[in-house]
């Protein structure tokens, strides 16, 4: 009898101080989408995960707890979905729920980036009354109708991301549904659905080239009616192919926790609970395995694509030696531009449109130096250049472009109060990420010219927005030449 009091005094009081109508789990720094529906989709690659719990397993009857998740993104690069099962099971008391979640992503900068989910879903309770030994078999509490009740459920979620900062907000059972037990001769016995409100915050410093992480996070579990919990842990991982850590959690535990990829694709994770609360003796600890599978590409692929471009980014550099001595071969090859006009009619023809635009552009800077005399020039208005745009894959600026950086360097020179920001811009072709390096170089090679005639480099901001602002999106060949540009706004005047 003394053991009986014991077992279910533990268990109802780690029920209480864990909160387990939510599944506890230790797992989820690196399946995220487990417990906040706005992770749903958020890598690269869909991916699916099995989890095992084994709480307490010194006790008979102590919580178990198995769950399934399933997401990844759909073609749209700001839309996730995914899908969950659980099942709990706690002496007499069985749980079990699924449901599929939505996300939407917001994209700020490529820096800064929001996302929303709404998971909608069951919860399924029964109370098993076998095995049980009672006193008295005839106690109205037992005499129940049905000892499984099916509910609604619903989940919602908030995260934030800037750099390698990550902020979350997830609120469980957010419809809080109550579900009644109806008994003969008696008031109905009533499970009362909480509210749960959970918040994780982590930061992830890189080192070796990015190849070693550290990851330390905070996760807080707030219930009403129940003390605060909280976590905090700190992960280690090596390539995102081995990862181990250690976490604190109050109240109950000091958690080990290691995982490893195979193949890429294969991810295995355990953690294991050593408590360190007053119940120590009795609980023995807790077990948790992780199997998990990601497919449509993984982690170790985001790798691959980091040395490629990396790669690329040692061309880039490589060339910057034609940036370096770009004013000696204008000064070389003024000349040729005259010669160049006879070669052909295509010749011809090309540069009677490019004077044509020279000469809209001098006329726009005519425009531009009046409104400045007259104070009516306004911040923030911004102006495109006609000739500035660039070969495909390119930062090189053309001859063309040189008689309008030079009206430019004019207007400079005349106006010393005048700022402003040179942003570059490529055409949609490439990885977004490529294209934001090759949209910076465009706008440094624009600023480094005029710098080069003797404007200060302190009065130009560069701003960089790849493909993400164009002004042609007919895809046609002239489209993407046109995409491919720098424009000026104006800062102070």
């Amino acid at each position: 009898m003394k053991k009986l009091i014991i077992t279910l005094s533990i268990v109802v009081s780690g029920l209480l101080s864990q909160a387990q109508q939510v599944p506890l789990l230790s797992h989820y720094y690196y399946n995220k989408f487990v417990w906040n529906p706005a992770l749903a989709g958020v890598e690269k690659y869909g991916q699916t995960y099995l989890i095992y719990r084994n709480q307490w397993n010194n006790i008979p009857g102590a919580p178990i707890t198995k769950a399934f998740t399933l997401d990844g993104p759909l073609r749209s690069k700001n839309v996730g979905i995914g899908a969950n099962l659980y099942q709990d099971n706690a002496g007499m008391f069985s749980r079990t729920g699924g449901m599929v979640s939505y996300a939407y992503g917001i994209t700020f900068s490529p820096e800064s980036k929001l996302r929303l989910g709404m998971g909608l879903g069951f919860i399924d309770n029964r109370l098993n009354l076998e095995g049980i030994s009672v006193r008295d078999p005839l106690d109205p509490y037992l005499q129940l109708n049905s000892n499984n009740k099916t509910g609604f459920d619903a989940n919602f979620g908030i995260n934030y991301t800037y750099k390698d900062l990550n902020v979350g907000v997830s609120i469980p059972q957010v419809l809080a549904l109550d579900l009644s037990y109806s008994q003969p001769n008696s008031e109905d016995l009533v499970y009362q659905s909480v509210r749960h409100f959970q918040m994780n915050a982590s930061y992830v410093f890189k080192t070796m080239g990015d190849k070693l992480k550290i990851m330390p996070s905070g996760f807080v579990r707030i219930t009403p009616s129940v003390p605060v919990q909280f976590d905090f842990s700190t992960i280690v991982s090596y390539r995102d192919m081995i990862w181990g850590g250690v976490m604190y959690r109050s109240q109950y535990a000091v958690g080990l926790m290691a995982g490893m990829r195979i193949n890429k694709q294969f991810v295995l994770g355990y953690a294991y609970d050593l408590p360190v609360n007053q119940y120590k003796q009795y609980m023995k600890g807790a077990h948790e395995f992780m199997i998990g599978y990601q497919f449509g590409g993984s982690a170790a692929d985001d790798d691959e694509m980091k040395k490629r471009l990396k790669g690329i980014d040692d061309r880039l550099d490589n060339n910057k030696t034609r940036i370096d001595d770009l004013d000696s071969r204008v000064k070389t090859n003024t000349d040729d531009i005259e010669q160049l006009k006879n070669d052909s009619k295509k010749n011809t023809d090309d540069n009677i449109r490019q004077d044509d635009d020279i000469n809209t552009f001098k006329k726009m800077f005519e425009e531009f130096k009046s409104k400045l005399d007259k104070g009516t020039v306004e911040v923030g208005d911004r102006y495109s250049f006609k000739n500035v745009h660039y070969a495909t894959n390119s930062y090189d600026i053309s001859m063309e472009a040189v008689a309008e950086l030079n009206e430019l360097v004019t207007l400079m020179n005349e106006n010393k109060a005048l700022k402003i920001e040179i942003s570059g811009h490529t055409d949609e072709r490439g990885t977004p990420e490529y294209n934001q390096r090759l949209s910076e170089r465009r706008s440094k090679a624009v600023i480094d010219y005029l710098v080069s005639k003797g404007v200060d480099k302190s009065r130009f901001t560069i701003a960089n927005y790849g493909e993400q602002k164009p002004i042609d999106s007919s895809k046609s060949p002239d489209g993407l030449s046109s995409n491919r540009r720098v424009e000026f706004k104006v800062l102070e005047k």
